[in-house]
């Protein structure tokens, strides 16, 4: 049986029973399925949610696919704790092999055409795209925005928010500086419109290629197949040459004028901040879908931030610090502080390596805004340990690198011009070197191992 959502979520219903949730009683996509979805965050839980009955609609919801490690280990076929370094492996092998590149197929082989819409039935409203926070407009949170790259003639693909303005007209965000930025701005060059598709309902591996950061070829379709183990199915749009994956739930098809803006917002991206701005309009041509069709939507941003994107981020990013510095261990970002930050962990040989591995994160990632070098005696899950390295370790004027005028994300509301912010590096190794440092305090660990705190406390586990 070929992967999609579908299979996905009925392998996450009799694999993962605790992680499944279908909700029978009527909800009103108008605030509160995200209300629902931030109250179980609040609590901690993150299953996947099945919205059976939404308000004035005939289409059920589906939240929370991709927001735990044992959800991506199901869907990927790995352990929990196996998923980032089996992304990692599986993106590597896409590079070097490509063993399942992705394949073209006829519409009748694609299920994403079994309903075709044009013209004025080409209608956004027809479905439960979900308001998320008070004041806003209905966005797709979960659409994949695919173009061609006529350079390579190959797909490109990533997550792209969607805004439903009218019935026939969106409102995208095309991030300055990206692999889109670069397609769109080629075909203004040309003053052309650029043929583009917002997809909606995807297998979890599919969404989570298409935020890898690798050069093409391959294309993200093609690390999917990877990560599936079969060649990811397109099929060509029906109002452009645009292939999009043949098992989606909703397709829907459009252009962006050349040079044309269109106000988009407010929403309220990872910032947290209601943003509103002059984006890229799209104009809807076409709308194909699956016969009843699911829709798929973040339904809130989560506390702890998008697992899905910190997973090939980090595969990238570990990647490149290597190659400009071999001796990184780890990149890590902390994803609930919405990828401003990221901390690298070096095995330090010279007292220059900080700074340049510093410099390569930025370099590789222009949502980056604070980066912090530690050394590897510091784990950089353990928040104790980082603040102690910034404690013991930093002096400011010495250790403290101040980028003014880098390119960064044009959501950061504090920088005086759009996407032209100042990047802050941290040397927060041993100075020269941790070898030269008085050891650490430690209590034997003989000691620590004999000594069982039962013998000593009673009812020690009912403590708080």
């Amino acid at each position: 049986m070929k992967k999609d959502l579908r299979t996905f979520m009925a392998d996450c219903e009799k694999k993962l029973p605790r992680e499944f949730v279908r909700v029978a009683r009527q909800v009103d996509p108008k605030y509160e399925i995200s209300a629902i979805i931030k109250k179980l965050d609040l609590m901690g839980k993150y299953p996947l949610v099945l919205f059976e009955n939404v308000k004035g609609y005939r289409t059920p919801v589906v939240c929370n696919t991709e927001t735990s490690f044992t959800k991506f280990g199901l869907a990927f076929g790995c352990a929990p704790d196996e998923v980032e370094d089996f992304y990692i492996r599986k993106e590597e092998e896409a590079m070097r092999l490509n063993r399942y590149p992705a394949k073209e197929v006829k519409n009748k082989d694609a299920p994403c055409k079994e309903v075709i819409l044009t013209g004025k039935n080409a209608d956004m409203t027809r479905f439960p795209f979900i308001i998320h926070h008070k004041g806003e407009a209905p966005y797709l949170t979960r659409a994949i925005g695919v173009v061609m790259d006529e350079k390579i003639n190959a797909p490109h693909c990533a997550h792209y928010r969607f805004m439903v303005k009218k019935p026939h007209l969106g409102v995208t965000h095309i991030t300055p500086g990206r692999h889109f930025w670069h397609i769109y701005t080629a075909a203004v060059e040309q003053n052309k419109p650029l043929p583009i598709a917002f997809v909606v309902g995807l297998h979890p591996s599919v969404a989570t290629a298409s935020q890898s950061r690798v050069s093409h070829p391959p294309s993200e379709f093609d690390i999917a197949g990877t990560l599936m183990g079969e060649p990811l199915e397109l099929v060509k749009c029906e109002t452009s040459d645009v292939l999009v994956p043949a098992r989606a739930e909703i397709v829907i098809e459009g252009e962006i004028p050349p040079g044309a803006r269109e106000q988009e917002g407010p929403w309220g991206d990872f910032t947290k901040y209601h943003q509103v701005a002059m984006r890229h309009p799209v104009k809807i041509k076409a709308i194909t879908h699956r016969k009843n069709p699911l829709v798929h939507d973040m339904g809130a941003w989560p506390s702890k931030g998008m697992i899905m994107g910190r997973i090939p981020q980090h595969s990238h990013m570990n990647r490149k610090l290597k190659e400009a510095v071999p001796d990184v261990k780890k990149f890590k970002f902390i994803a609930a502080a919405g990828w401003w930050y990221g901390f690298i962990q070096l095995d330090k040989k010279h007292a220059g390596q900080p700074k340049q591995a510093i410099l390569a994160a930025f370099a590789n990632d222009i949502y980056l805004k604070y980066v912090v070098c530690v050394d590897t005696d510091i784990d950089l899950d353990n928040g104790a340990q980082m603040t102690w390295a910034l404690a013991t370790r930093v002096q400011a004027d010495r250790d403290i690198l101040v980028l003014p005028g880098i390119l960064g994300t044009d959501l950061d509301l504090s920088a005086a011009e759009e996407a032209v912010v100042t990047k802050v590096g941290v040397d927060a190794t041993a100075k020269p070197f941790r070898k030269e440092y008085p050891p650490v305090a430690a209590i034997p660990e003989d000691v620590m191992r004999r000594t069982d705190l039962d013998d000593f406390i009673a009812n020690v586990k009912e403590l708080i």
